[in-house]
C-alpha cells in the first residue's frame, strides 16, 4: 500500500470519526432532550447538570461508539471504493447532521434498556443484542448519508440548492439542539428552592430495644446513642409489617399494605401509587436512594421518583435521563469505573462502601435540595461479624462446637423453612442462641459505625446550603425465639414490631415523644418539613408540630400487617405459602391475631412492655374488661378500611439475577 493511499486512508478516517463523535455527542444531547421530554425527569441542563448530561445520556460513550463504529464500518467502505477511484468524505457537516437527527432515537433506546426482560440477561445475550443494534444503525445512517449525497450531486452547481447553500441547511437542522440548551442554561439560571436536605436512612432489622431509649442496658451504638441526645426521639415506634418489602413500601407511598399491595416477595409498587421521591422530586428536590436490600430495587418500582436509584449489586439508574444501565455496558465497564467513577466498582453490600458511593452521587446535588434514601443491610442476617467486632461475641463463642457456628450465624437457611412453617424453630440450645444474638448484636456496633462515617463524612462534609432533616429508623426488627419465632417476617410482637424512630431537625430541640407511631407517618413528615403539599392517599400523620413541641402524641389506632405471601413465577399455582398476623395498637392495649394459628395476643403496653404476660388467656380478664372484643373488632375494622382502597397490583417479574441475590439471603431456596 502506496504513501499516499495511507495518507488519504488516515485522512479521511479522521474526518469519519471527528463526524461520528460530534454527531454521537449531538445524538446522546438529542435522546437527553426527548427522555426529558417524555417524562423521564426535569431537564435542566449545563453548566449545573452537564455532569448528568455525561452520565445520564451518556455523551461520553455515544461519541466514543459513533466515532469507532464509524471509522471502523467506513473503513471498509474506502478500501472497496479506493479501486474505483478517488474516495473522500462528500459533506461532514451532513455527516454529522444526519447521526445526530437519525441517532437521538436511536441512542434513546440503547441508553435506556430499562424494560424488565432484559434485567438479569448474560453480558453475551445483552452484548450480541448490542452489536446487532450497532450494525442496523450503522448501515441505516450511512445509507441516509449516501442518498442525500446523490441527491445533492445531481443538484446543477448553479442550481436552486448549491451546495453551500445544503450545507447551511444541514447545520441548520441542529438548531433545535442549539436552542432547547440554551433555554436549559437559561432555566438554571433560575435559584432554586432553599429547603434542607432530607437524609432517611433505614437500618434493616435494627431491634429498638438495643439503644437505651428503648430499653437496652448495654452501649452496643455510641454514634446512635448520642445522636439520640440531640435529636427527637420516638419512644414508642412501629413498623406496618416485619419484612422489608412491605414496610419500605408504606414507608414511600405511606399507606398500609392492604392499600399498596405489596404483602407478596415479588409484588411491584402500584402504578397509581404516589411516592415520597416523586412528591419531593417535583417539589424541586433531587432524589438520590442507595440501597443494598435486593427488595429495594427498581423491579419493584421502588425507584420511582428518584434522579438517581443506586442498587448495589445492579448498578446506578439515572431516572433523570435514562439508566446507563444498557446494552453498552460489557463494552464500557472499563471506563465506566475508571478513574472517576472508581468508588462505583466496589458492589459489596457493605455499609462502608454504600457510603463511599453515596458520597459520590453527592456531586450531583450541589446546589439544590436533595433527599437522600439509604437502606443499610448490616444488621440483617446473615451475621458474619467483622473481626474488629469480635470481643463482643467471644465469650460465647468458645461454648459452641466449630461444626455448629456457621449454622448458628447463617439464618438465611432457616428463612424458607420459616416462611413455609411458622412455628419452626431451629435446634440451638441455650449455648447456641447466646451466640447468635451475640452476633447479631456484633452487627449492630457495625451498624454504628457505618452511621458514624454517614454522619461525618456525607451529612456534615456535603456542604449543603443549610442544615440537614435526618430521620434514623429501621423496616423491622429481629426475634430470637422470645415468643418462639426465629428472625422475622412470621411474627409481630414487640422484638420485631417495634424499631427506633430518631428525628433531627433544625431548629428544633432535642426531646422524647410519647405515643405511637409508625411507618406510614415518615413521608407526610417530611413532606411537611419540605414545605409541600400532602398527597391525597397518604395514611400517616404529620409528626412536624410534636417534633418541634415535643409535645405527647395522641391516641391513635395504628395496624400492623404480618401477611406474607410467597410468589414463584415459575410455580402453576404462583402460590407457595403465606402467613397472616395481624395486629393493633390502641389505646393501652397491643393486639394480636394470628389467623394461620387461631390464636389471639393482647398485653398491656404501659405495665408490660416486653409481653410476658397474654390477657388473651385470661379469660376472666377478657370478659370482664371487653378490651379483647374490642381490640378484635376494632383491627376488622381498620382492615376493612385499609383494603377497601386497594390499588390495582401490577405484573410479577422475577429476573435470574435478583432470584440468586435473594436466594443468597435466604428468600427462596
Amino acid at each position: 500500500m502506496s504513501a499516499k493511499t495511507l495518507k488519504g486512508y488516515g485522512r479521511f478516517t479522521a474526518q469519519v470519526f471527528g463526524a461520528g463523535c460530534l454527531g454521537g455527542v449531538l445524538a446522546a444531547a438529542g435522546e437527553y432532550i426527548l427522555g426529558a421530554g417524555l417524562g423521564r425527569g426535569a431537564f435542566w441542563g449545563p453548566p449545573r447538570l452537564f455532569f448528568q448530561i455525561l452520565f445520564g445520556a451518556e455523551a461520553l460513550w455515544a461519541a466514543a461508539v459513533s466515532g469507532l463504529v464509524f471509522a471502523g464500518g467506513c473503513s471498509i467502505y474506502y478500501f472497496w471504493a479506493i479501486r474505483r477511484g478517488r474516495v473522500h468524505l462528500a459533506s461532514p457537516p451532513l455527516l454529522i447532521a444526519v447521526i445526530a437527527l437519525f441517532g437521538a432515537p436511536f441512542f434513546y433506546f440503547l441508553a435506556t434498556v430499562d424494560f424488565v426482560p432484559f434485567y438479569g440477561k448474560p453480558n453475551v445475550v445483552i452484548s450480541a443484542v448490542f452489536l446487532l443494534t450497532v450494525t442496523v444503525w450503522f448501515c441505516a445512517a450511512w445509507g441516509i448519508y449516501g442518498l442525500v449525497n446523490k441527491i445533492r450531486r445531481r443538484l446543477p452547481a448553479g442550481g436552486p440548492l448549491p451546495v453551500n447553500f445544503l450545507r447551511l441547511l444541514t447545520l441548520g437542522l441542529l438548531a433545535p439542539f442549539i436552542f432547547v440548551e440554551a433555554w436549559a442554561i437559561w432555566q438554571a439560571r433560575k435559584p432554586p428552592p432553599r429547603r434542607p436536605d432530607i437524609y432517611l436512612v433505614v437500618m434493616d432489622a435494627f431491634r429498638a430495644d438495643r439503644l437505651s431509649y428503648y430499653g437496652a442496658e448495654r452501649y452496643l451504638a455510641p454514634t446512635l446513642e448520642i445522636f439520640g441526645v440531640e435529636a427527637v426521639v420516638f419512644k414508642e415506634a412501629f413498623t406496618v409489617s416485619t419484612w422489608t418489602k412491605p414496610a419500605v413500601a408504606s414507608i414511600f407511598t405511606a399507606t398500609y399494605p392492604s392499600t399498596h399491595g405489596v404483602n407478596a416477595r415479588f409484588l411491584p409498587l402500584p402504578d397509581d401509587a404516589v411516592t415520597l421521591a416523586e412528591v419531593l422530586r417535583e417539589g424541586g428536590y433531587r432524589t438520590i436512594c442507595a440501597s443494598a436490600n435486593p427488595n429495594v430495587t427498581r423491579l419493584a418500582r421502588m425507584a420511582d421518583g428518584f434522579d438517581i436509584m443506586d442498587d448495589v449489586s445492579q448498578g446506578p439508574v439515572f431516572n433523570g435521563a435514562g439508566p446507563p444501565i444498557s446494552c453498552a455496558r460489557p463494552f464500557m465497564a472499563f471506563l465506566w469505573m475508571r478513574p472517576f467513577l472508581g468508588s462505583l466498582l466496589n458492589t459489596t453490600n457493605d455499609g462502608i462502601n454504600i457510603n463511599a458511593r453515596l458520597k459520590f452521587w453527592t456531586r450531583f446535588a450541589r446546589g439544590r435540595p436533595t433527599f437522600f434514601y439509604i437502606h443499610y443491610m448490616e444488621p440483617h442476617t446473615p451475621n458474619l461479624p467483622n473481626p474488629e467486632y469480635l470481643y463482643v461475641f467471644e465469650p460465647y463463642l468458645a461454648k459452641v462446637d466449630k461444626e455448629r457456628r456457621l449454622k448458628v450465624a447463617a439464618g438465611p437457611f432457616f428463612w424458607y423453612e420459616v416462611l413455609n412453617d411458622p412455628s419452626f424453630v431451629p435446634d440451638f440450645n441455650a449455648d447456641e442462641l447466646a451466640l447468635a444474638r451475640a452476633l447479631y448484636d456484633a452487627d449492630i456496633r457495625r451498624m454504628d459505625v457505618v452511621i458514624e462515617d454517614l454522619l461525618e463524612n456525607i451529612v456534615n462534609g456535603s456542604g449543603g446550603e443549610s442544615e440537614a432533616i435526618i430521620m434514623i429508623t429501621a423496616d423491622h426488627g429481629e426475634e430470637f425465639l422470645e415468643h418462639g419465632r426465629w428472625l422475622h417476617g412470621a411474627g409481630l410482637h414487640h422484638e420485631v414490631a417495634r424499631v427506633p424512630f430518631i428525628v433531627k431537625v433544625p431548629g428544633c430541640k432535642p426531646a422524647v415523644v410519647e405515643g405511637p407511631v409508625n411507618l406510614v407517618d415518615i413521608a407526610p413528615t417530611l413532606v411537611s418539613f419540605a414545605g409541600l403539599e400532602t398527597p391525597r392517599g397518604w395514611e400517616g400523620l404529620d409528626l412536624g408540630p410534636y417534633i418541634k413541641s415535643g409535645s405527647e402524641l395522641p391516641r391513635r389506632e395504628l395496624i400492623l400487617e404480618g401477611i406474607h405471601t410467597i410468589l414463584m413465577p415459575s410455580d402453576e399455582e404462583g402460590v407457595e405459602s403465606s402467613v397472616e398476623l395481624n395486629g393493633l395498637v390502641a389505646g393501652d392495649y397491643y393486639y394480636l391475631k394470628d389467623e394461620n394459628a387461631d390464636v389471639e395476643y393482647l398485653y398491656d403496653r404501659g405495665r408490660d412492655r416486653w409481653q410476658k404476660d397474654n390477657l388473651a388467656s385470661n379469660g376472666a380478664f377478657a370478659e370482664a374488661g371487653g378490651v379483647l372484643v374490642e381490640s378484635r373488632d376494632a383491627l376488622a375494622r381498620s382492615i376493612n378500611r385499609v383494603e377497601e382502597r386497594a390499588f390495582t397490583q401490577g405484573e410479577i417479574y422475577l429476573p435470574p439475577a435478583l432470584e440468586r441475590r435473594l436466594r443468597a439471603l435466604g428468600y427462596v431456596q
